[in-house]
């Protein structure tokens, strides 16, 4: 960590700790902040398919509110939202809202999407049935009220896409009056601007919302342009205190140029903006149009008694190229689940008990064609869909996939302090493959199954305002999805037929509270133990088109994660999320205490705004990031030396950027007006957004981040 931001850190927790003993006791001159710190007593968490409040859950969770949401302006994608979410890494190597999540290294090696982390958008998951999650486009982050985060095995809740935790995104409804609205625009550096329109509000018993924005930027490499329509539809209809019914409507599309990973050679040579060789000849790029209509019920039978219903469907059609092939992948998903809660038994011994079910489907066609050479496709527009397919298909198949869960959750309040929770669940996965392709040759048709119980249980104790402790043990899989299972090592098409489910159990300990009325902490020691580890590679025939995976060994992931909001007056708040991270390979030999990749030990972000007057506020931010490793293992480098030394290529520099935003907001009338002046990357520091390992001789491929960047936005609610 550099000497300058540790210096900083521990100057600032050493004045917190200061100044909470000081005010402790005075309450009154901390009534009025620029934003509320996270109180235990008064935050209900939905994320665990119950409104709970969050000091009787024995897990770790972080919430981001709606005023850290707003603090930055830019709201494209999910690295500005969860940024100071400790556990969670967020990987934006393209400028735009395609990124790469992890929670606790869960999904590292994905080339694509999320591995092992459930995304809900207003409780409908957004992963398939094989638990993958390929995006979170349909998600516009100015739209979003808040996000609650489960870290740790959730697989007993949601399944196996649950595996490292939830992200559970919940957006606005509408306003009180009968008709409000918003219109927000931003624009900055490379080529970069954003739109929103959005009506709301409510008619007797019906609340509602209804927006549409439209971004695009440049991005800040070559071939990295990028575009994207999000419309969504929110209406809650209560017609009395027992019934509520939500109906969302949701259409995404989402275009983006893929400049792809550089060598270091590359990068050195022509700087942090070059693209691969490949992009540009091919125009290689990705592009993603989807629609989802769900229907959410709540229904109270009686006091102790209700039931819960969701369905869905979504349609989804998405698209990329590369210098070997053109893939096109429409599919449909539709969706149901229920659930029956019974709540009975006094105030001191009270039993909250649900039990449910879950059945997704999904159908999907896959038609990858060859292309011709680069010399044929060479496209120098942005947003130029242009792709010369060649008659050469290479596969032709239709996919199926299904899955079945059922659950029982029973939270016992065993006094007014002391709570005990026990999950469990039971999925089943089933995946079918025709091959339209081979039919009268190498039929590659056939079917995968997966089958896995899961529990998690827990207890958390109130000790006293500023203390609540919390401990779980659990355990969790992560079954083959999409990438893991449909790239077959052996020929195009086909079943992956070598890789098979990692399994995973582990523990956490807790502590968090609130210290006075202005400072929140959260502390939390995990570990995780898993066998059978996804590991990706490629296949020599196969080009770059697209990477296969594997199963190796076992891992072992230990860390901490820390989390403090603290407002030591009215006109300043301090917000901090640090996590330690050991994560490393426990087997085979071969990869003995080598690092798992793209899993730094430190991550730090850290905040402080403050209220210069009622209309001017400047918000701070540091982001740091230590060292992380690439590769797998290094024996690829001591293979082929000549290429390059292991010093160099075995390990990715960390970094450390400074942001700040100011704001300046004023009411004129019956409209709330809201300036913003934000600045990315100060000190223009340059570094790498994200990384991928590689085969020789490219070794690793680099993703450049943006160097410094501008942004201004204005933002008006009526």
């Amino acid at each position: 960590m550099k000497t300058k931001t540790l210096f900083i850190i521990i100057i600032v927790l050493a004045f917190t700790i200061k100044v909470i003993s000081q005010t402790q006791d005075k309450p009154k001159s901390n009534e009025s902040k620029i934003n509320d710190t996270i109180k235990l007593n008064s935050v209900i968490i939905n994320a665990v398919r119950t409104d709970v409040p969050l000091k009787e859950i024995p897990a770790s969770i972080s919430v981001v509110t709606s005023e850290q949401l707003n603090s930055f302006q830019k709201t494209i994608a999910a690295d500005e939202a969860l940024r100071l979410v400790p556990g969670i890494k967020v990987d934006n190597g393209t400028g735009g809202s395609r990124v790469h999540l992890y929670m606790r290294g869960q999904g590292v090696l994905s080339e694509r999407g999320f591995r092992g982390i459930q995304v809900l958008i207003d409780g409908i998951p957004v992963n398939d049935p094989g638990g993958y999650c390929p995006d979170l486009y349909d998600v516009d982050w100015k739209t979003v009220k808040r996000v609650e985060v489960v870290k740790g095995l959730a697989a007993s809740t949601y399944g196996g896409a649950a595996n490292g935790g939830i992200v559970n995104i919940i957006t606005n409804d509408g306003g009180e009056k009968p008709i409000g609205g918003m219109l927000y625009a931003s624009a900055g550096s490379y080529g970069f601007w954003k739109i929103l329109g959005q009506i709301d509000g409510t008619q007797g018993n019906i609340n509602y919302r209804i927006s549409y924005s439209h971004m695009q930027g440049f991005g800040y490499r070559i071939h990295q342009a990028f575009l994207g329509d999000n419309f969504s539809e929110k209406i809650n209809w209560t017609p009395n205190d027992k019934i509520k019914i939500t109906q969302l409507f949701a259409y995404t599309n989402y275009f983006n140029q893929n400049s792809e990973g550089i060598n270091l050679d590359r990068y050195e040579k022509f700087g942090p903006q070059a693209a691969n060789t490949d992009a540009i000849p091919w125009n290689e790029f990705q592009h993603t149009k989807r629609l989802t209509a769900a229907t959410i019920g709540k229904f109270t039978i009686c006091k102790n008694q209700d039931v819960q219903l969701k369905g869905f469907f979504r349609f989804n059609s998405y698209r990329e190229t590369s210098n070997r092939s053109d893939d096109y992948r429409p599919y449909f998903n539709p969706g149901v689940s229920a659930q029956y809660n019974l709540h009975f038994g006094k105030e001191n011994l009270r039993n909250n008990m649900s039990l449910g079910g879950d059945y997704f489907f999904e159908s999907m066609n896959i038609h990858n064609f060859a292309v011709a050479g680069k010399d044929t496709n060479r496209v120098d527009s942005h947003f130029s869909k242009t792709c010369f397919d060649s008659n050469v298909m290479q596969i032709n198949e239709i996919i199926y996939q299904k899955s079945a869960g059922i659950f029982f959750i029973n939270k016992l309040d065993i006094s007014k302090k002391f709570f005990a929770t026990l999950n469990v669940r039971y999925d089943y996965t089933y995946n079918q493959l025709n091959d339209n392709l081979n039919k009268d040759t190498l039929n590659l048709s056939g079917s995968k199954e997966y089958e896995k119980p899961t529990y998690r249980f827990g207890v958390a104790y109130d000790i006293c305002k500023s203390a609540n402790v919390y401990a779980n043990y659990g355990t969790g899989f992560l079954a083959p999805s999409n990438d893991e299972l449909f790239n077959n090592p052996s020929c195009w098409g086909g079943f992956n037929s070598k890789i098979k489910p990692t399994s995973t159990q582990g523990e956490e300990l807790g502590l968090r509270g609130d210290a006075g009325k202005n400072f929140h902490y959260d502390i939390t020691g995990f570990i995780m133990n898993s066998k059978d580890e996804f590991y990706r590679y490629r296949v020599a025939w196969m080009g770059n088109t697209s990477d296969v995976y594997g199963n190796v060994g076992k891992s072992k992931r230990q860390g901490i994660e820390t989390f403090i909001s603290f407002s030591p007056v009215k006109s300043i708040l301090f917000e901090i999320a640090y996590t330690y991270s050991d994560f490393r390979y426990v087997s085979p030999d071969s990869m003995k205490d080598h690092f798992i990749p793209q899993c730094p030990q430190h991550i730090l972000d850290a905040d402080v705004s403050l209220k210069i007057n009622k209309n001017l506020t400047l918000s701070l931010h540091t982001e740091y990031q230590s060292k992380w490793y690439v590769q797998v293992n290094d024996s690829i480098y001591e293979t082929f030396h000549e290429y390059g030394t292991t010093e160099r290529n075995s390990w990715v520099p960390g970094f450390n950027i400074y942001s700040a935003n100011l704001c300046y907001a004023f009411s004129s009338k019956k409209v709330d007006y809201e300036i913003s002046f934000f600045a990315k990357n100060i000190l223009d520091e340059h570094y790498f957004g994200f990384t991928e390992p590689n085969d020789p001789p490219d070794f690793n491929s680099y993703q450049p981040a943006p160097g410094r960047e501008f942004f201004v936005s204005l933002k008006l609610r009526f």
